[in-house]
């Protein structure tokens, strides 16, 4: 509260003339004091060069270990960070299709991800070498069907990897792959072409796809039964259309589902849709930013993580279940989509693309871009 009413003092007085010819420079507040404000919900401690272009993806933790592994879409790579170190120590390269949400499996040491090839497939976290190729429904490089998403129970070792299908197919699905056994055990269909946000609840019963298909104005919501492996419920999304990302929090049973509204990367306002897992009814809708591609839910302080693409992760604040608050919005980078909460490290890490940051005045050759990098925040209460 200090902090606020100091800088609220602060810019009263510039804007008071005859107290700014008082005011000395000396005694002047710091220009980064609103940003060091505006930013404390997490406060920037490291960046970490990425051997990378393009977008990246998704991205997984070792704890134990102290390793990010990030997915680089674009390069068909992935991208091992060693946190202790503050450096990357391996690029795992030509891989079969573009890696996009992967899994690390401490009791294997292994890391599981979906490739753009219709495949899912398992790279040593020892050698880093792909070890397992598993082929989906359609076999492997089938045409118009593409990974995209995907949760991971650990009691069951099964991944579950939602395919989106082009070419005006509704034939995406929910492909079961069973990681001990390294083999296609099943495929629950979605009656869509865009499963997004996938979230598991921790019972392992019961998962949440929000499809990003636009019917009628509205997308949906589906609930899949894991047992019996089909979807037994479907509810409107209301006020967030076009969703990509979803967080859970099981024990109040509320989904937050990340909605970019328009479907494209860049445009804002995106939206945070609450729902109850109970009854299917939307809780409340918020602007957020745009381009939704993680939404992370953090039980310990009640705080939603939004990352998006146009250039800041967005804070939301559970005041109690039915009711929540943005809380400010940490700035990033452009096209930053991806990013993950480490509840154990109580720091959040979110992977910047490489990007033009300024086109120079006509006449000139080279754009200013800013390189891959990571950026690496503690959290700040």
């Amino acid at each position: 509260m200090k902090t606020y009413l100091s800088i609220f003092f602060a810019l009263l007085m510039t804007f008071i003339p005859g107290a700014q010819g008082q005011q000395s420079p000396a005694t002047a507040p710091p220009p980064l004091a609103p940003m060091t404000t505006m930013s404390g919900l997490l406060r920037l401690v490291q960046t970490i060069p990425l051997p990378t272009e393009g977008y990246m993806d998704h991205i997984a933790v070792d704890v134990k270990g102290q390793r990010l592994f990030i997915t680089g879409e674009a390069n068909r790579s992935l991208i091992v960070v060693d946190l202790r170190a503050g450096k990357v120590t391996q690029e795992v390269k030509g891989l079969g299709g573009n890696p996009r949400k992967p899994f690390y499996l401490p009791e294997t040491n292994e890391i599981w991800t979906d490739l753009g090839d219709n495949t899912v497939v398992a790279i040593s976290g020892t050698t880093y070498e792909v070890t397992k190729t598993v082929a989906l429904t359609g076999g492997k490089g089938a045409k118009g069907r593409t990974p995209d998403n995907g949760a991971y129970d650990p009691a069951t070792h099964l991944y579950y990897a939602a395919i989106v299908t082009g070419g005006g197919s509704t034939d995406g699905s929910i492909e079961i792959v069973d990681t001990k056994a390294a083999k296609l055990v099943g495929s629950i269909k979605m009656n869509g072409s865009d499963p997004g946000g996938t979230s598991i609840e921790p019972s392992g019963k019961r998962l949440y796809v929000a499809m990003g298909d636009v019917v009628g104005g509205e997308s949906h919501l589906k609930v899949v039964d894991l047992e019996k492996r089909s979807v037994i419920a479907e509810w409107p999304i209301t006020g967030g259309p076009a969703p990509h990302a979803s967080g859970l929090d099981a024990a109040h049973h509320r989904l937050f589902v990340g909605s970019r509204v328009k479907g494209g990367h860049q445009y804002e306002p995106g939206k945070l849709v609450v729902m109850d897992t109970d009854t299917g009814k939307v809780v409340q809708a918020l602007d957020s930013v745009g381009g939704a591609d993680e939404v992370q839910f953090d039980a310990a302080t009640g705080r939603i993580y939004f990352v998006g693409t146009t250039g800041t992760v967005a804070v939301f604040k559970q005041m109690d279940p039915n009711h929540y608050q943005l809380i400010g919005k940490v700035p990033t980078g452009a096209l930053a989509k991806t990013g993950i909460w480490v509840p154990e490290l109580k720091r959040m890490y979110v992977a910047v693309p490489k990007h033009v940051i300024q086109t120079p005045p006509y006449g000139t050759r080279d754009d200013i871009v800013e390189e891959a990098h990571l950026m690496v925040f503690d959290y700040l209460p």
